[in-house]
């Protein structure tokens, strides 16, 4: 399919002629954040650039080829795009009309310059039955250790890359890359320029140009810990400003398509990856009221099974529920920010997290209660915590056999729901960074001993996940790579399998 400027094209074997052949297109630009394609299709995806303009200019038109040759000969998108100062120079382009489970790639020209060549798979025909890589990422703070772990997640043989959250930390503290002085950034360029200041990693725009792109936010791209309603400044007109640079910000900044009318709020979406599974995101931050017990770590907490506090929202827990029990994948992947697992951490019965879903009881237990009663095979893959976990999930989050505490009895499960493996944080500090590795070492023996549904705890690692599934059983690598090492190599710190009809791990 030729579109666009197509007609006004000379072929030919590298096709290097678009530009010339639009004399409209804007000149002089450049392309600094690199390029994006998101949210896979069968058909295509959605393809990303920003383009930079004059500061006189309120818009610049470039061309778009797409192609299944990397010398991008034979195109079969060849098109005009508009970058507007709106969005900052943002380009968003629902690439459609390409084949099912095939290899593209793509590149957006001005009249004198080209943006690096970007490469994705669309999604595989809904009979396919060959094996889906994905990979998976959270919690990068761009201080605190460099991006090796994008350059091995690059060179993986993947069809997706999920970001759980935290892309960008709007606050920062000082490592080995300096100190970012865009401190708590409040009006809309300051979050771009957070942004900006991300993808002057080239690791990082490497990877986004190899492989297609799933992004979910967390708290970081807006306040630690905020709520629907709350965060840690407590002024609602501060609190409204904040979150409606951060939304635009993101939005604007990532490759996904848009739910209208909820353009600037819906986060939470399912893409079907050929006829293995189906990756169903949600948004743990809009939609949840605050954490109870003030927010606390580690501590006895009766609020936190209130069943009159919500986590997801009731639109979003009726499609997520919906969308579970309708799914025909035989693996439905669970994209998910924060730890669904329970976690104890004290003879008492403490909690450890109750920013996670230990602070949402109820909401959990519905949750786990319905996959438990009605949907097979859930594999869950979580971020944010910074430290590497595998656990079986239970209908309460809890094991049969969870040590009661003496001021907390935690629900005994009775019924399994799937697995869960939490990625460890790519560069954000984690307990080994803080306690030092003997401590971190202790803190996860301590974990162990009190959650029999844990299986594996590691929190001195950096790195990422990575999800095979075959039609007969799933394989999850844990990926570890020195933050601290721009040149690390990587290793695989551990690997847990999962077979079709059977929540348990086996190592």
């Amino acid at each position: 399919m030729l579109t666009g400027i197509a007609a006004m094209m000379v072929p030919g074997p590298v096709l290097r002629t678009a530009a010339d052949a639009a004399p409209d297109l804007v000149r002089g630009t450049t392309f600094p954040e690199g390029v994006m394609a998101g949210v896979p299709r069968t058909d295509g995806a959605t393809l990303w650039t920003r383009a930079t303009l004059g500061l006189l200019q309120n818009s610049g038109k470039l061309a778009l080829l797409v192609s299944r040759n990397e010398d991008l000969s034979s195109p079969e998108i060849v098109t005009e795009v508009t970058a507007e100062a709106q969005w900052d120079g943002c380009i968003h382009y629902p690439a459609t009309g390409l084949r099912a489970g095939e290899q593209y790639f793509y590149q957006f020209r001005g009249k004198d310059t080209e943006s690096p060549v970007g490469r994705f798979q669309t999604a595989r025909p809904a009979d396919s039955q060959a094996p889906t890589r994905i990979g998976f990422f959270t919690c990068q703070g761009f201080t605190e250790g460099y991006y090796a772990a994008h350059r091995h997640l690059a060179a993986e043989d993947l069809d997706l890359v999920v970001c759980l959250g935290d892309y960008v930390y709007e606050a920062s503290v000082p490592g080995v890359r300096g100190i970012d002085l865009n401190l708590y950034p409040q009006v809309l360029p300051a979050m771009r320029a957070k942004y900006a200041h991300y993808r002057t990693d080239e690791n990082l725009r490497a990877m986004h140009a190899r492989h297609a792109f799933l992004p979910l936010w967390d708290d970081h791209e807006f306040r630690n810990d905020y709520t629907k309603n709350r965060w840690t400044l407590g002024w609602e007109p501060l609190f409204a400003a904040k979150r409606s640079a951060a939304w635009h910000t993101w939005f604007e900044r990532m490759p996904v398509p848009r739910f209208y009318p909820d353009d600037m709020t819906r986060t939470y979406r399912s893409v079907r990856l050929g006829g293995l599974a189906e990756i169903l995101t949600v948004d743990s931050r809009q939609y949840r009221d605050d954490q109870p017990c003030g927010d606390g770590a580690g501590v006895v907490c009766a609020d936190a099974d209130n069943p009159a506090r919500e986590y997801l929202g009731a639109a979003q827990k009726a499609w997520l529920l919906d969308s579970l029990r309708g799914s025909t994948a035989p693996w439905k992947v669970l994209a998910n920010p924060n730890m669904l697992m329970g976690m104890i951490s004290g003879a008492q019965g403490e909690r450890a997290f109750l920013d996670s879903w230990d602070g949402y009881g109820a909401d959990r237990t519905e949750l786990l209660s319905t996959i438990a009663s009605s949907v097979d095979d859930v594999l869950v893959v979580t971020g944010d915590d910074h430290n590497s976990f595998a656990g079986e999930l239970w209908d309460t989050g809890f094991s049969p056999t969870v040590p009661q505490g003496t001021a907390q009895p935690n629900p005994a499960g009775s019924r399994r729901a799937g697995v869960e493996f939490v990625v460890p944080s790519v560069s954000s500090p984690n307990n080994g960074d803080v306690e030092g590795a003997a401590k971190a070492g202790q803190s996860a023996r301590n974990r162990l001993d009190r959650n029999d549904h844990l299986k594996y705890c590691e929190m001195v690692q950096h790195g990422y996940g990575v999800l095979e599934l075959t039609p007969s059983e799933a394989q999850f690598r844990f990926r570890a790579v020195d933050k601290l090492d721009p040149h690390a190599g990587v290793t695989t710190s551990a690997t847990f399998t999962v077979s079709r009809g059977a929540p348990v791990l086996r190592s």
